[in-house]
């Protein structure tokens, strides 16, 4: 071959990676920062969901210790946070909000309690009724700070069947 159209080759060649290398970079920090936006944006609308299920569920907590079930529409609004909970929670959470309406429920058909009888309960070991949500959005959250990503869902898919 001619050496003339042999460094010609050589020098596009050259080029066309020297041009490639910002170009790929360029590509590379740019998903980066936009999976690491979408992380944040997720972290902080899971907080804020969360947090007002804590708020709910602690305030509709006491009122099922110390008043029969007068109103539904604080328990039905309760029931909503938790379906807005399973749309993109993982299941630990999901299962830990799930329970702690259960047991909700559960004292509105129980006999009311004085403020002596919450206080014993208060200074019982089992003082937090909401330990096992928060603990479970905590590894979630914290899940998906350490990997940038939203947690799998566990829970097993059905497939659709084909007609044909």
């Amino acid at each position: 071959m001619n050496s003339a159209i042999i460094s010609a080759l050589a020098a596009f060649g050259g080029s066309s990676v020297g041009a490639l290398g910002p170009v790929l970079s360029n590509y590379v920090l740019q998903r980066s920062a936009a999976k690491r936006e979408l992380s944040n944006r997720q972290i902080a609308e899971r907080e804020a969901l969360y947090s007002d299920f804590i708020k709910e569920a602690s305030c509709l907590y006491a009122i099922s210790i110390t008043h029969a079930l007068e109103d539904l529409d604080q328990l039905v609004s309760l029931y909503a946070l938790v379906s807005r909970i399973r749309l993109f929670a993982s299941q630990p959470v999901v299962q830990a909000a799930e329970d702690f309406v259960k047991q909700i429920v559960m004292h509105y058909g129980e006999p009311n309690l004085s403020v002596e009888q919450i206080r014993a309960a208060a200074l019982a070991a089992k003082a937090d009724p909401l330990d096992r949500f928060s603990f479970a959005c905590r590894k979630e959250l914290q899940d998906i700070v350490q990997r940038g990503l939203t947690p799998v869902d566990d829970s097993p898919r059905k497939k659709k069947r084909s007609l044909v």
